[in-house]
């Protein structure tokens, strides 16, 4: 059976699709809607890029004001729970 997806079934399986998961109907399901829908293209495609983008950047050392920053929020954060 071939399902129609509309813009939200995109949105809550974009992750999958991005990583390459799902059936091959479904894939294909996706890619006729955002052939026709120019949001969900835009969205698929520049949450492609950025993922390329962010896996593609080499390791950077984060300045120690920044992580001593990071660290106390995220203290503040655990002790809250």
């Amino acid at each position: 059976m071939k399902k129609t997806l509309n813009c939200n079934d995109v949105l809550e399986n974009l992750s999958s699709y991005v990583d390459g998961d799902g059936t091959a109907e479904f894939r294909e399901a996706l890619e006729k809607h955002i052939a026709h829908c120019r949001r969900c293209r835009v969205i698929v495609d520049t949450t492609g890029q950025t993922l390329k983008i962010v896996t593609d950047v080499e390791p950077f050392d984060v300045p120690l004001s920044v992580s001593a920053k990071l660290y106390a929020r995220l203290e503040m954060v655990l002790a809250e729970q």
